[in-house]
């Protein structure tokens, strides 16, 4: 009995956090997206603002800015009764070498209850380290197109494709 509850904790971590086309660093991109989404799950926006690219802090007007900004918009969303529910993560996309930084995509979906049902959105996130894979930064790419992101973050390499996009799935609630 305890080999087979042993066998099932093995392959339970194998499945949270597989070794994808990147090895060992995929687990760590997954790990740190996965801290991510839980931080904005948990409204604990101070530390989910704290994955976001620098450049994207910046052209946001610091990390003060951001902050605000970023706790303004999910009050806004739950005005409009709009609840996030779980975010879950893609398997990174092979990753590029450029200019001393680590990039890759992967999508990100978005579970939220939303006034008449659940919806899930799809979008593109870009990952990308300075440190040689230690530590990830996260940029959403919403509906932009790569071209977009290397306007707003000219480091990001050429070599990088974003996945088509995928339109979001929605489960109406059942009628009484």
């Amino acid at each position: 009995m305890k080999k087979i509850i042993a066998l099932l904790l093995v392959l339970t971590c194998w499945a949270v956090h597989p070794q994808g086309v990147n090895g060992p660093l995929d687990s760590v991109i997954l790990t740190q997206a996965d801290a991510m989404g839980k931080a904005f799950i948990a409204k604990d926006y101070t530390s989910f603002i704290k994955y976001s690219h620098p450049t994207v802090v910046q052209v946001m007007g610091g990390q003060r800015k951001m902050l605000d900004e970023t706790v303004k918009s999910f009050q806004e969303f739950e005005k409009q009764g709009v609840v996030f529910l779980s975010v879950s993560f893609g398997a990174p996309s092979k990753i590029v070498k450029t200019e001393g930084e680590l990039q890759c995509t992967f999508v990100e979906m978005i579970e939220m209850r939303i006034p008449g049902g659940r919806l899930t959105a799809y979008t593109n996130v870009i990952a990308v380290s300075r440190d040689n894979g230690a530590n990830w930064y996260f940029i959403d790419c919403s509906d932009n197109s790569i071209v977009n992101m290397r306007l707003l973050i000219p480091s990001i390499s050429t070599e990088l494709v974003l996945p088509e996009p995928i339109g979001p799935a929605f489960e109406e609630d059942p009628k009484p």
